[in-house]
């Protein structure tokens, strides 16, 4: 299942002023009325209360369940913005929550002792409120930025094969995801890096299977990879999938065989996932070599049935040793 979609987080102006909003129309009503005093300041503390309480409430219960995601989001959300540091902010969120709510049954209590100032215990209670909200300034913004970035997380189906189209850049991973992939691939934003995904789905009797190609984590060789690379390699090794190498034997793409194939051999040793060597570019010259798959030409579709059916069975075989794994991680 993929991330929740997590909405606006409002700021700390934004919860005080409906808060007094709330309780004002509330009191105009009840002045008019001729309501007790210490009924209407009452109401007014009780409003103020409830909104704050609902509006805190809603932002917590906005995130997922930091403890009960799989392992494959749980670094997603650590690589992207920091589970602890996202914890720690939900954590004052619902303190402040109780804190509020055990301030409003005191004051309220107060109310009702005789000769007392009603209304300068409201305040009183308005400005302690106030000054609460305002200590979670921080988080709050926090939490917003946060909510930007998590909802650019790809929406990755865990139930589903995924293939990963990776390779030098211009090698044609965009057009292999495109060709073998129905309808039309998405493209979103990606949290590791400043590029882009392309991602598509084809299906094969009533399965379904996720076609990802993943710029700047897999297309760089390991020596040019930041500490937020690393930790997506983490990240996508949680997921069931099987990788499509991308060669271009034909150098168009503006780098060397030598180069890519030093790439492949990297992600061979650092990346425990099946793998299909594609040699693309048969349009432009066909390239006979000993560490390709197949050949193909994702311009022209050449091969691309025979890519398909490597690519099932691939899958196919990765799904039985992956529940293999799980048989014997339980036993």
């Amino acid at each position: 299942m993929a991330l929740q979609k997590i909405p606006y987080i409002p700021n700390e102006t934004e919860i005080i002023d409906f808060a007094f909003k709330k309780a004002s129309k509330k009191a105009n009503i009840q002045y008019n009325s001729g309501t007790r005093m210490f009924i209407i300041e009452s109401d007014m503390i009780t409003a103020v209360t409830n909104y704050i309480s609902k509006m805190l409430s809603y932002i917590v219960q906005s995130y997922p369940d930091l403890d009960g995601l799989s392992e494959f989001y749980t670094r997603l959300i650590d690589l992207t913005v920091g589970v602890d540091r996202l914890k720690v902010s939900l954590s004052r969120i619902s303190t402040a929550n109780k804190t509020i709510k055990k301030l409003s049954r005191g004051y309220i209590k107060d109310l009702k002792k005789r000769g007392t100032n009603r209304e300068g215990i409201r305040k009183e209670f308005y400005g302690r409120s106030v000054s609460i909200i305002n200590g979670l300034s921080n988080d709050l913004y926090f939490l917003n930025e946060a909510r930007k970035k998590l909802n650019k997380i790809p929406d990755i189906n865990l139930d589903e094969p995924i293939i990963i189209v990776t390779g030098y850049p211009n090698v044609g991973k965009s057009t292999v995801v495109n060709i073998i992939s129905t309808g039309r691939p998405t493209i979103a934003s990606y949290p590791f890096t400043t590029k882009e995904i392309v991602a598509g789905h084809f299906y094969n009797g009533r399965d379904r299977y996720q076609v990802v190609d993943v710029p700047g984590i897999l297309d760089r060789p390991d020596s040019k990879r930041n500490n937020m690379e690393w930790l997506a390699f983490l990240a996508i090794e949680q997921v069931n999938s099987i990788i499509l190498f991308i060669l271009d034997l034909t150098e168009t793409c503006g780098y060397t065989v030598t180069e890519q194939i030093k790439l492949l051999n990297e992600i061979k040793q650092n990346f425990d996932r099946p793998m299909i060597t594609v040699a693309n570019k048969t349009d432009i010259k066909r390239v006979d070599s000993d560490i390709v798959d197949i050949s193909i030409s994702a311009k022209t579709g050449d091969n691309i049935s025979e890519l398909m059916e490597k690519i099932l069975l691939l899958v196919k075989k990765n799904n039985k040793n992956t529940k293999k794994r799980t048989i014997m991680n339980k036993v």
